[in-house]
């Protein structure tokens, strides 16, 4: 474990409850020596989890003689919340929302609104549901004009309650920066929540891909890799850093970072499509096509994974093929964000321009998040058209999107 997380010590533990009673056993162990460090075995009542919470950080710490600040040992001790349910019902919600599927995002929506009816006071609930409405707009299940505004109200409830709270920048600095696209706004909320808490993996993968996305592709995909190696095991990060090795052109790095992903969890929702989309980058188109029919199957031909095919198919020479899904698509209910994204693409890489900027044009007015991603590969068949330089240019984007190849 330690080597696989490249860390000195492994806090390893166990939580039981018996009735009222907590029982909490907690081992700290010397990676290199393979020998305990600290050990302690803590016989409470349940109502006092944060107390003990508070005292089993305070005695690793002084274990480790980690030289901390004020300013991190009242961050140690700090207590949330006072109540238990509230504090159950948002460990829930956490749960559920990593999941990734727009099923299990509302299942974590749900709890946490339950932890704030609980405790109106709970800020990291609030913080915790500006992320979940940001999450459901990325996902293309809620239009991202009405889940931002919500996102960006929900933070800056928290951020109300406690200006301390390093998750709810994030999700604000998200809002800020891909949906409004005021991209100055966004840095600033995300500049600020690794002020707070530098080793906040989720921090460092939003501003990376904020840094990415305005042209700074090596100070992006250093801040995507600390995301990584600060969480190791995160399927989300290890596919969001082959993601940006794709946009690059870096058709190699980002195959091997996908098998990576692909190895932490088969089932991730993004890693087999966009791994598909490599595929056909490097002319593989067998291998592409065969991974996009199976996530077809596995998803039921919903419409983001029926449009990637038709994406890999164009891609393989097969265009009768990609114009039949076409058709398809037009016969199903109003396209998600992803969907209508890539439907444009496939035009693009049909050769159909003019189709293409339509759908690219009523994305610009739905505030589609997913056109953030322009200097996708799947777009360069427009980049030598004056009207997507222009569309680039009211996102906000830098001119080397518009002229990336």
């Amino acid at each position: 474990m330690g080597r696989e997380l490249n860390v000195r010590a492994v806090l390893t533990g166990r939580v039981m409850q018996r009735g009222d009673a907590l029982i909490v056993s907690a081992e700290l162990m010397d990676v290199a020596q393979e020998s305990q460090l600290w050990g302690e075995r803590y016989n409470r009542k349940l109502d006092d989890i944060f107390e003990v919470q508070a005292e089993v950080a305070s005695q690793i710490s002084e274990k480790l003689r980690l030289r901390l600040t004020p300013e991190e040992k009242k961050r140690l001790t700090k207590q949330p919340t006072q109540n238990r349910e509230a504090y159950q019902l948002l460990l829930k919600a956490q749960y559920y929302t990593s999941k990734w599927t727009a099923e299990r995002i509302r299942q974590g929506m749900a709890y946490a609104r339950q932890a704030i009816e609980a405790d109106p006071g709970y800020a990291a609930a609030y913080a915790w549901i500006a992320a979940t409405y940001n999450s459901l707009a990325a996902f293309g299940s809620l239009p991202r004009r009405e889940a931002s505004p919500m996102a960006k109200a929900a933070a800056l409830k928290a951020l109300e309650i406690d200006e301390t709270l390093a998750d709810a920048h994030v999700s604000l600095g998200v809002a800020q920066a891909f949906y409004e696209w005021d991209w100055s706004g966004g840095e600033r909320s995300l500049k600020r929540a690794l002020e707070l808490n530098p080793n906040y993996a989720w921090a460092h993968f939003c501003y990376g891909s904020w840094l990415l996305y305005m042209g700074r592709r090596q100070e992006g995909l250093a801040e995507v890799r600390r995301s990584v190696e600060l969480d190791p095991l995160s399927a989300n990060f290890s596919s969001g850093l082959a993601f940006q090795f794709y946009l690059a052109r870096d058709y190699d790095h980002a195959l091997e970072q996908y098998q990576k992903a692909l190895e932490l969890d088969p089932n991730f929702v993004y890693t087999r499509p966009l791994l598909a989309r490599v595929y056909s980058e490097k002319g593989m188109h067998e291998e592409a096509i065969r991974e996009c029919e199976e996530m077809v199957s596995l998803s039921g031909g919903v419409p983001f994974s029926k449009v990637t095919l038709g994406l890999v198919l164009a891609k393989a020479g097969q265009l009768d093929e990609a114009r039949k899904i076409l058709e398809e698509l037009k016969g199903q209910p109003k396209l998600d964000n992803i969907s209508e994204y890539l439907v444009a693409a496939l035009h693009a890489i049909l050769g159909e321009k003019e189709e293409a900027f339509k759908l690219l044009e009523r994305a610009y007015e739905q505030r589609n998040n997913w056109l953030v991603f322009l200097s996708a590969p799947t777009f360069d068949s427009l980049r030598d058209d004056p009207r997507f330089a222009d569309l680039c240019r009211r996102i906000g984007l830098p001119e080397s999107v518009s002229a990336q190849t």
